[in-house]
């Protein structure tokens, strides 16, 4: 035991004394949270706020149709009328930049509205454009269609036809989706920051202690010392295992303290991430950052300079998201032969505890149990690497 302990003080002092490497390991799980944040509230501001704000548009011939009009201002929507010459294009007022959403209203509007015929109304718009005109031409054609409906089902009524008999079949919503399952669609990231956050946590000090002793030449003389091959990998990866784990901490209080400040409330949702679902999601968590550290170590010993297992890392860290992507892709549902798979299974039980769903056992004691496996075979693989000479190579 002394001999581990002895690996596992050096290795966590000597990054500790690594302003870059700290920095590098801590520098996700600090900036995430206050990044995704900041970047959920502007989101969800800047969409409730679009979504109350009037929409104005630009109309040519607005007298022609003065119901309408009134119909469209109590939709909350201004209109600013312009005259168009006869022999002008109306796709100059758009192309112009004087205006960035115009509707056309023909003059003929109120003659055949009197008779019962069709009237077709233009909206002109650039959608190459940035901008809300894209937007706002949505809503106002959905509120012209709203209107067009009033219109067609009392032309029925006036006949003497129930309206009904042209929608025959209705569909009534229910969606049975609570609050925290809705939010957990808007925060469908935070497993990815979490599962991320175990690699990145000890990445630059599984480079140091292994690829970087190797290039610097000081792991021919540790190797020389008195202490078995075991307890100097089981050190480093132990050591490897604090840092991802202080980080992933790190990160689990940044989102603690910053979701709430997320305005989820204004849009009807909430999120469990209490301090006891961090706290459970960082228990789950334990075998996978592990596992990430016998698989750093594993993959960093085979390189032989700093910058080759860096190389072969960046790529390594990407893994872990990859079954997660495909099954939000494939929108599949967990299963127990899911959980027996790393990542995914802490992807799924993460979820879970963010919307304070009832977590099986059966599904923690698989997630837990494959991965722990996972990370012993690695460890041991590890082990049976440093145990060759050719380490030294």
């Amino acid at each position: 035991m002394k001999p581990f302990l002895t690996v596992y003080l050096k290795e966590c002092v000597d990054n500790f004394r690594d302003r870059r490497t700290i920095i590098s390991s801590f520098s996700l799980a600090l900036m995430g949270p206050l990044l995704f944040v900041g970047l959920m509230t502007f989101m969800l501001q800047k969409t409730l706020g679009e979504r109350d704000d009037a929409i104005h548009f630009a109309v040519v011939g607005g007298g022609n149709a003065p119901t309408l009009m009134q119909r469209l201002a109590a939709a909350n929507a201004n209109a600013e009328p312009i005259t168009l010459a006869d022999d002008a294009d109306p796709r100059t007022l758009v192309t112009s930049g004087n205006h960035d959403l115009v509707l056309l209203i023909p003059d003929d509007y109120a003659t055949r509205q009197s008779r019962g015929e069709r009237v077709t109304l233009t909206l002109v718009y650039d959608s190459s454009e940035l901008g809300s005109a894209s937007r706002r031409a949505r809503i106002l054609e959905g509120q012209i269609e709203a209107y067009s409906r009033i219109i067609g089902l009392l032309r029925l009524q006036l006949r003497g036809i129930d309206p009904g008999l042209v929608q025959p079949i209705s569909v009534q919503r229910l969606d049975v989706a609570s609050n925290a399952e809705k939010a957990l669609m808007v925060l469908s990231m935070v497993p990815y920051f979490i599962l991320l956050v175990a690699f990145m946590g000890g990445f630059y000090l599984a480079i140091d202690t292994t690829a970087g002793e190797r290039e610097h030449g000081s792991l021919e003389p540790l190797l020389s010392q008195p202490i078995s091959r075991a307890a100097l990998v089981l050190g480093k990866i132990a050591a490897t295992c604090t840092f991802a784990g202080a980080s992933l901490l790190l990160l689990l209080a940044g989102f603690y303290v910053g979701l709430p400040l997320v305005p989820l409330e204004r849009i009807g949702l909430s999120l469990g991430f209490t301090a006891g679902n961090c706290l459970l999601i960082f228990l789950v968590m334990l075998p996978m950052i592990w596992l990430a550290a016998a698989l750093l170590t594993v993959v960093a010993s085979m390189a032989r300079t700093y910058k080759e297992a860096q190389t072969y890392l960046s790529f390594l860290v990407l893994v872990p998201t990859l079954p997660i992507m495909f099954t939000q892709l494939m929108s599949l549902e967990p299963t127990p032969w899911m959980m027996l798979l790393p990542s995914l299974s802490q992807s799924f039980l993460i979820s879970d505890f963010m919307t304070d769903d009832a977590v099986a056992i059966r599904d923690v004691a698989l997630s837990i149990g494959s991965t722990g496996l996972l990370a012993a075979l690695l460890t041991r693989l590890a082990i049976s690497i440093y145990q060759r000479e050719r380490i030294l190579g």
